[in-house]
């Protein structure tokens, strides 16, 4: 009787604990489903013998910068060191406002230049290419800032040398002018299934180093030249070491510093100033043959002295707790939050909503005014956030948007986080639908951010972008963003060219600008340029106005302007996208696309060369891994995440276990009684 209670016994604890199990494993595939990472897994090295799974050995980037415009030339070696022919698939980094224009490759003494059709042409060009064994190069652009290289048909000791070059204008930040290359893509998280083969969204798979891999990275070297009208008073890089050498006051070459290091973990950042008084307005035109041609102004609002009329203001902040901001970024969120909001006046008031998978607001009930008391209650709560879980922007970000908001009260609202996510356009859209009478603030936080969401966001928002890629740059940006967004704004901007007749304007319309920032303006013009421009709009109660007489400012035969120029029209139309219909838009980026031989998200750069190489083993496609973004945790491709059931759950087996087997045991000493 006893043995038979105690089989009885021992059955019911394994049925319960068998269940257990099944609802922990239930439980666990729900929250992976509720709570995705930012990137699939890690590249484990030693896997396939005889392949080379790190084909990228080399990255060379010459820059050469004019004036406020950079020319890039980047070449990339890929070495096949293994015994199989290999694909090299390398996704990648670029600047958001680079215009991609060149795309050729080398073999040995041979150079094939690329030609640019529209993406699935390019596509079908390139499949072909590789299946009869052919060398072939595909550029594709995934985004305005991550693109990605496939390379054919690399054999065993054979090197391919790819060059692409791109031309863009740069931002001016604190006074001074800064040229960011991004050197790696940081890890998505989509807020939507991945596809699968062959998808829109299959790059963000792409594997990463841990950092505890001992693999020799490729290497990483930069150079740049700086040619200026005026001279140059200070160049320096808050990202890297680098030499410089004055050749003269008006021209600068620099270099990385040797290191033993990786540096092409993080963004590559050079900023320069000019001495002396700078330049109101300087315009760059270049002729067509046929006559007219295109221009790019760029306009420096002087610092005016003085009392203007404050409006009171509200300030709405979303902050990213997602995994990927775990350590560095979030910490110096932290920090720059807490210096945003000691630096608002009693008359200001605030709220602030902290997003991962899901999101937590500040106050329920809406914004409440800086005091002292509010104050020390935001940086408790500030100082209980923590990061981890997938990164859902699109719903904080609406609900930021949609606080309401009381009649005479100017909004800013300031978005903080790294940006790894794959829902740009919908975000823009967002904000343009809701943001209303306000102005946007992108900050993104890390060493390698999504410029693209960052940009895109403050340029639908009419704000500004800031980027801190390290603890000591975030203090400075917290005090630049604290002085602009508290200083008036030079609003109802207006600028008429006088005589010289224009059209295409980009932007159509100035949005309302914080002082001391530039303004630009692209488009084309008919004729002979004559006259002036006057610049004017509002500071608070006080009117503005600027005239720049434009014999008196040098021009510049550039032969990028028409590219630049075509590159930003085909911005403007993909922002369009989220509430346009594609076949609208499409056709006249891919017409652009091919007239001034662009990539863009409908064009493609591909290279064939006609020798048949390959001519038996099929070649194997390989994703070339990057390093995680430094000071990136591990959290944001997975690392950590339990995968297995929770110790009490495993205990609860082990227990059924033990009863399992004693109850065998007296069963059997039952029989041998």
């Amino acid at each position: 009787m006893k043995t038979l209670i105690l089989l009885f016994f021992f059955t019911v604890l394994t049925v319960a604990s068998a269940q257990v199990l099944r609802e922990g494993a239930t439980h666990g595939a729900t929250d992976a489903a509720l709570d995705q990472t930012e990137a699939p897994y890690f590249w484990i090295p030693g896997s396939d013998e005889g392949l080379d799974l790190l084909p990228l050995k080399s990255t060379y980037v010459d820059v050469l910068i004019e004036g406020y415009l950079a020319t890039v030339t980047v070449r990339q070696e890929f070495r096949n060191e293994g015994a199989i022919p290999i694909e090299a698939i390398y996704v990648f980094p670029g600047s958001t406002r680079a215009a991609v224009n060149d795309l050729r490759f080398e073999v040995g003494e041979r150079t094939i230049v690329a030609e640019i059709k529209e993406k699935e042409e390019a596509k079908k060009t390139y499949v072909q290419a590789k299946t009869d064994g052919k060398r072939a190069v595909l550029l594709e652009q995934h985004r305005p800032n991550v693109f990605q290289m496939n390379v054919a048909n690399i054999l065993p000791a054979d090197s391919v040398v790819v060059e692409l070059r791109y031309t863009e204008t740069l931002p001016r930040v604190e006074g001074d002018y800064e040229f960011v290359y991004p050197t790696v893509v940081g890890p998505r998280y989509s807020e939507d299934p991945v596809s699968g083969e062959g998808g829109a969204t299959d790059w963000i798979s792409s594997p990463f180093l841990s950092e505890e891999t001992t693999v020799t990275p490729p290497k990483f070297q930069i150079e740049l030249e700086i040619v200026q009208g005026q001279p140059l008073e200070r160049v320096g890089s808050p990202s890297h070491s680098i030499d410089a050498e004055f050749v003269t006051e008006n021209r600068v070459r620099t270099q990385l510093v040797t290191s033993t290091n990786r540096n092409d973990d993080r963004d590559f950042i050079l900023r320069y100033s000019l001495a002396g008084k700078e330049p109101q307005a300087s315009l760059l035109l270049k002729e067509s043959e046929n006559g007219g041609g295109f221009f790019l102004l760029n306009i420096e609002p002087p610092v005016r002295a003085g009392s203007h009329s404050v409006v009171p203001r509200e300030y709405l902040f979303l902050i990213d707790v997602s995994g990927s901001m775990n350590g560095f970024p979030l910490s110096i969120s932290k920090e720059i939050m807490n210096d945003l909001i000691g630096g608002l006046g009693p008359s200001d008031s605030f709220n602030m909503i902290a997003f991962a998978g899901g999101s937590e607001i500040f106050s329920k009930g809406g914004s409440v005014f800086a005091d002292d008391r509010m104050k020390a209650s935001a940086a408790h709560w500030l100082n209980t956030l923590t990061g981890g879980g997938g990164t859902s922007l699109l719903p904080a970000l609406k609900r930021i948007l949609v606080e309401p908001k009381r009649e005479g009260v100017s909004r800013t609202v300031v978005v903080l986080t790294d940006g790894y996510v794959t829902v740009e356009q919908r975000a823009f859209a967002l904000v343009r639908d809701h943001l209303g009478k306000a102005n946007l603030f992108g900050l993104g936080i890390g060493s390698s951010v999504n410029r693209y969401l960052i940009e895109g966001l403050a340029r639908t928002g009419g704000g500004e972008a800031f980027v801190a890629t390290n603890p000591k740059e975030g203090k400075g940006v917290a005090k630049e963003l604290v002085s602009l967004i508290k200083n008036p704004v030079l609003t109802d901007i207006s600028v008429e060219f006088g005589d010289i007749r224009v059209s295409d304007l980009l932007p159509s319309q100035q949005p309302d600008l914080f002082l001391a920032k530039p303004v630009r303006v692209m488009g084309q013009f008919q004729g002979r340029p004559s006259g002036s421009v006057v610049v004017s709009g509002k500071q608070g109660s006080v009117d503005y106005r600027e005239e720049i007489d434009l014999s008196s400012v040098p021009a510049s035969e550039s032969s990028s302007l028409d590219i630049l120029w075509a590159r930003a029209k085909i911005r403007e139309w993909m922002d369009q996208l989220a509430y346009r219909n594609e076949s609208e838009i499409r056709p006249l980026i891919v017409e652009l696309g091919l007239s001034y031989r662009l990539l863009t998200a409908y064009t493609s750069f591909v290279a064939v060369e006609q020798e048949i190489v390959r001519k038996k083993v099929n070649a194997v496609p390989v994703k070339q891994p990057s390093p995680l973004p430094k000071g990136v945790s591990a959290l944001a491709v997975g690392a950590g995440v339990p995968a297995s059931p929770e110790p009490t759950t495993i205990g609860l087996f082990l227990i059924a276990v033990g009863v399992q087997g004693f109850g065998l045991w007296k069963w059997r000493e039952g029989r041998k009684e």
